[in-house]
């Protein structure tokens, strides 16, 4: 699986808090207590409601237009983080190659940025990139992260056995990181056989000074009580008892490391013969739960001590208390095997995560409690700046806890819930895009209905309007230039003087009819009528353009009109606007569904995935209770047989 969901909310700017601690920031770049663009402000909205995708979204977006400004390098280091995170590869490396290779970059942002690329690389298991990224950071990286860097570093050293030559002074500079170092180097001294150097890291562990904050002590001592059962078992290997039961007491009795102590204890003390004093410890370990394999060997290794002691009938009584402990746990461990299905573990990964005080509190319940679940899923390890802390399920059951403490299970389990969010959020597309459809739908059956027919209507009153004025302006100015009527175009003045001599001449029509001389007058006004219409020829041909121009105008008027109403016409048939919006709809509707189909596949193997890990880990359990039921059931029978050889034929 290629997505790892690693991250979570912290109270403060997620990449501004990592970035404010390192060297070389200074005092003007003073962590933000407020956002300088609200772009920023939305993705760390949705990232504090722990809704990645569309942080990621907001990023990315903001990224195409004109970028974020204001915040520095958080934003792409935030991108680039959630990127890795979701296991988008290639947009991750973009992001954190243009951080890497523009040398405008502060240092200390460049280091920030190989340091949690090599710390992911780490987390999956790439050691080779994780070593890469790790060189890459300057020794002017802050103390604290450089001493969480070279711890790794020393781990990577560990899994490639190139650390034979690693002294426990040389962890001095690991500070808070230097105990887990130790232990490893010990460790991996113990299974190359060195247990001479395995004991001297171990001793230096065993010799730290406990820290006096509450959190530190308890993983102080737990790393402690690890030294001091891994001294033992080395000086177990060794044949040196003595020295074995020396440090397996050191071991506190309510540590977690209690239960391997006690069983070593008292092998430490077979091997001496000192049965009566083995069985001490091995009687205090078959008071505890029997999911622990050390409670569940010392079934056997009590009886077996009894044989020793020569103490048969105890022994047998032990044998036969064992089958019944025995077959009752692999009874429940087949209930187990049962009970969590492929889809029990889908809706337990699926469910509601709890905080880390809640889990606790739930899985503790009161300890007999049947109903109480076996795992619970927490908000812990979600933040990609925090990867020693990936514990996203948790377990009350011992037969569990081997598998959930590997990163391996853990980042399936994100994987699945990252799967499940976004298949949440693909069906929650599926009915937004429908109604969009029908949103669309709805608006085109509308426009046919009333926005075309009121269009329409005002379009065809206003092209009759013109067409009228058209012809009658047009008939008009047939008539005109047929007639060649100047006085028609002339001006307002003119044509008022024009109708003075009309009305001279009826007059002087009654004046001839009445017997009247009117020849000087009828000279007068002809000679004015003459001047009148030379004045108006003169302007007719300007005034016959203008009207002309005129009836353009309104000849364009009505193109227009028309124009508009025909495409009026083929928006309401065809829906130009909507049916491209329509297509894009009906290509996102195919691509969610595709997509649907893909991540429930993805969920179906990875679901399946878990259930086989699961699975295999209580058959792995189941196989080691039938091999001690066994051991017991011959035990029995052996004691029986000799017991039977002893009577006489």
């Amino acid at each position: 699986m290629r997505a790892a969901a690693l991250f979570r909310h912290q109270s403060l700017v997620l990449a501004l808090a990592s970035l404010a601690c390192l060297p070389g920031v200074e005092a003007k770049e003073k962590m933000k207590t407020s956002v300088a663009d609200l772009r920023y402000g939305v993705a760390l909205y949705h990232y504090y409601q722990q809704d990645y995708i569309p942080a990621l979204s907001e990023l990315m977006v903001a990224d195409t237009r004109d970028g974020i400004q204001g915040h520095s390098d958080n934003p792409e280091l935030i991108a680039g983080g959630i990127s890795l995170a979701f296991g988008m590869q290639h947009h991750a490396e973009s992001v954190f190659t243009t951080i890497l290779q523009d040398e405008r970059r502060p240092e200390h942002v460049r280091d920030a940025a190989w340091f949690y690329l090599g710390k992911l690389h780490y987390i999956r298991g790439d050691q080779a990139a994780a070593e890469q990224s790790f060189a890459r950071v300057s020794s002017n990286f802050k103390p604290s992260l450089r001493a969480q860097l070279q711890a790794l570093q020393f781990n990577i050293r560990i899994r490639n056995n190139n650390f034979a030559e690693v002294k426990p002074e040389d962890l001095e500079e690991l500070r808070s990181w230097n105990p887990y170092a130790l232990y490893n180097l010990g460790a991996a001294h113990a299974r190359a056989g060195n247990f001479k150097s395995a004991q001297e890291f171990f001793e230096e562990l065993a010799d730290i000074d406990i820290s006096a904050s509450p959190s530190r002590q308890k993983e102080e001592w737990a790393l402690q009580d690890k030294a001091y059962t891994a001294l033992g078992y080395s000086f177990l290997a060794e044949k040196k008892y003595r020295a074995a039961i020396r440090e397996f007491t050191k071991v506190r009795l309510e540590g977690p490391l209690a239960n391997q102590a006690l069983l070593g204890y008292g092998w430490a003390a077979v091997a001496q013969e000192e049965y009566a004093v083995a069985l001490k410890p091995w009687q205090v370990l078959r008071q505890r739960s029997l999911m622990q394999p050390a409670v569940q060997e010392s079934l056997l290794a009590i009886p077996y001590a009894y044989e020793k002691l020569d103490a048969q009938g105890e022994a047998v009584k032990e044998y036969h208390t064992a089958e019944e402990l025995l077959a009752r746990e692999i009874q429940l461990i087949r209930e187990m095997r049962a009970t969590l299905t492929q889809g029990e573990l889908l809706t337990l990964v699926g469910s509601e995560a709890f905080s880390d005080k809640e889990a606790k509190k739930i899985l503790r319940g009161d300890g007999t409690a049947e109903g109480a679940p076996t795992a619970v899923i927490t908000d812990d390890g979600q933040n990609w700046l925090k990867l020693d802390k990936t514990s996203v399920i948790k377990t009350r059951s011992a037969y569990l806890n081997e598998l959930f403490a590997k990163n391996s299970f853990q980042t399936s389990v994100l994987d699945l819930r990252d799967l499940l969010r976004i298949q949440t959020l693909l069906q929650q597309w599926q009915p937004k895009l429908e109604a969009y459809r029908e949103l669309l739908l709805e608006k085109q059956a509308s426009r046919s209905r009333h926005e075309q027919q009121s269009a329409q209507q005002l379009l065809a009153k206003k092209q009759q309007t013109l067409s009228v004025e058209r012809d009658q302006l047009a008939a008009r100015l047939q008539t005109i230039a047929s007639a060649e009527n100047y006085i028609a175009l002339a001006d307002e003045d003119t044509r008022a003087l024009y109708q003075r001599i009309e009305r001279g001449e009826k007059t002087i029509q009654q004046m001839q009819a009445a017997g009247q001389n009117t020849a000087d007058v009828e000279s007068r006004l002809n000679m004015f009528k003459g001047i009148l219409l030379w004045r108006a020829a003169q302007a007719f041909p300007e005034r016959m353009a203008e009207q002309h121009a005129e009836l353009k105008t309104i000849d364009d008027a009505l193109a227009t009109v028309a124009a508009t109403r025909q495409r009026i016409e083929e928006v309401t048939l065809t829906s130009m606007d909507i049916q491209p919006v329509l297509a894009r709809l009906d290509v996102l509707r195919k691509d969610v569904n595709s997509n649907l189909q893909h991540t429930e596949q993805l969920i179906d193997q990875q679901s399946a995935s878990l259930r086989e890990q699961v699975d295999a880990q209580l058959a792995t359990h189941e196989k080691r209770l039938n091999n001690y039921l066994a051991q017991a059931h011959l035990a029995v029978a052996r004691l029986y047989d000799a017991e039977l050889r002893k009577q006489p034929e």
